[in-house]
């Protein structure tokens, strides 16, 4: 077994699907980008007016050890294939996507859904081999698996502090800010990296926290959490001039949060790579 070869799909590795399965090749393609331009008003040239990063895609290519051409072969040979499938439906966009893993690159994972399985075309040579085609769409950046964090404050009703941003693409951070005054919050801004949310009428209580989150999927939340435990949406609470995200490049950046009274803000985030 060549473990820079292998590759999981939430943790489930596909050559202990089956152990007839070889892993061959483990291959991602160039991430797709778009750039927007407009003509310069100088008359040559182009002005860059936005970029983006649109998908990053992954080929898996396996065979399988199953030999013979008889009726018996093909089948074992199917079967095979089939469980191969079903590893790889873990990440079908009705499952919502997986997290996928490569043993050549330790503490990374990139979300995918599957693009495209294998068929059963040419069963009949054992010597085949198979491909499975994985693509990440929502969060097309390879990102760390364990994630980096600083806590600022505890006692005081405004702080400042910094972080360092590892990686070469931009990151999504997570939030926390909790309140650790023991009276209710109404007014609350936290800023990281030049970015900042601010709410209003927040309704915070005593030993309560706010959550700005991302799902799995890089979808941003804005919740309150109860001392139970239970959440509440603070999507409405917040101002008409707050960032949509809390997105920041790579580098060394300010954090910071001020509040009406006492807190305690937890910053997490993930390195991403190119």
């Amino acid at each position: 077994m060549q473990l820079v070869r292998r590759v999981a799909l939430g943790g489930v590795q596909l050559d202990e699907v089956d152990e007839r399965i070889v892993i061959r090749a483990v291959e991602p393609a160039e991430g797709k980008g778009t750039i927007s331009t407009v003509s310069s008003a100088a008359g040559n040239g182009q002005r860059i007016t936005g970029s983006r990063r649109d998908t990053t895609e992954i080929k898996v290519t396996f065979a399988i050890l199953e030999h013979g051409i008889t009726e018996e072969g093909m089948q074992a040979r199917a079967e095979v294939l089939e469980a191969a499938n079903a590893w790889a439906a873990a990440a079908s966009r009705e499952n919502g996507g997986a997290w996928l893993t490569v043993g050549y690159k330790p503490n990374r994972r990139l979300r995918v859904v599957l693009e495209q399985a294998p068929g059963e075309g040419g069963m009949r040579d054992y010597t085949k081999e198979f491909s499975v085609t994985f693509k990440a769409y929502e969060i097309p950046y390879w990102e760390e698996e364990s994630a980096n964090s600083t806590v600022i404050g505890g006692s005081v009703s405004s702080k400042t502090g910094s972080i360092e941003i590892g990686g070469s693409a931009p990151a999504q951070l997570n939030v926390q800010l909790d309140n650790k005054s023991g009276a209710l919050i109404n007014t609350a801004t936290v800023s990281v990296g030049g970015k900042s949310i601010a709410f209003t009428d927040l309704a915070l209580a005593a030993r309560e926290s706010l959550f700005i989150d991302h799902t799995d999927r890089g979808l941003i939340r804005m919740r309150i959490r109860n001392t139970s435990g239970s959440y509440r949406s603070v999507m409405a609470k917040r101002t008409a001039t707050s960032a949509d995200d809390l997105v920041v490049t790579p580098g060394v950046k300010s954090i910071s949060y001020s509040a009406q009274r006492a807190c305690e803000m937890t910053v997490t985030w993930r390195a991403r790579f190119l």
